[in-house]
């Protein structure tokens, strides 16, 4: 075959010729394409899944279903030591009882409320703020009792004072704050 015999059949079928050319720049431009832009991506999102499944396998990091379970339980573990504010009375009356099983003298009890709005519930804090009196070893159990009530009772600050050199008496002034829930 000659290369004249080549032009002679390219001028006869002139169209069929060009789509030939046209299909072969085509495959070209898509080849270009892939081993550019396709291929290294491809091969990142690869590398990255890999990772992710070898990090799985060795228990490194959790699934995204297991992150929003474990979130889930948190969320509602959280909730169980929000109160309802209908029973701030109850809290209130459970502080005195513990005060008066330390042997200690609680002159009083002052709160306020203050509202912090979250998403979707109402979430209400109440400052309380008071003040014991009795022996040293009883202030401290008392603070002891505090801290392991379940509700989300949070000690804010705390002073101790001794008015008299003589007497062991403590007078402990506390300041907490409690988280409540609004409605039922």
């Amino acid at each position: 075959m000659s290369y004249q015999m080549l032009l002679d059949m390219i001028a006869a079928r002139r169209k069929s010729f060009t789509f030939i050319a046209f299909l072969a720049l085509l495959a070209l431009g898509i080849e270009a394409y892939i081993s550019t832009y396709q291929r290294p991506e491809l091969a990142n999102v690869q590398q990255a899944w890999f990772t992710k499944r070898d990090a799985l396998a060795r228990g490194e990091t959790q699934a995204d279903a297991t992150k929003y379970q474990q979130g889930m339980r948190d969320l509602d573990e959280f909730r169980k030591h929000l109160l309802p504010k209908k029973e701030l009375a109850a809290l209130l009356s459970r502080i005195y009882g513990t005060a008066k099983t330390n042997s200690l003298v609680l002159s009083g009890i002052n709160y306020r409320p203050s509202k912090e709005k979250g998403k979707g519930n109402q979430m209400v804090t109440y400052g309380i703020s008071f003040n014991v009196t009795g022996k040293y070893a009883s202030v401290k159990s008392f603070l002891a009792d505090l801290a392991r009530y379940r509700e989300m009772l949070i000690v804010e600050s705390i002073s101790l004072s001794n008015s008299s050199v003589t007497e062991e008496k403590v007078n402990l002034r506390i300041q907490t704050t409690v988280y409540l829930t609004e409605g039922a």
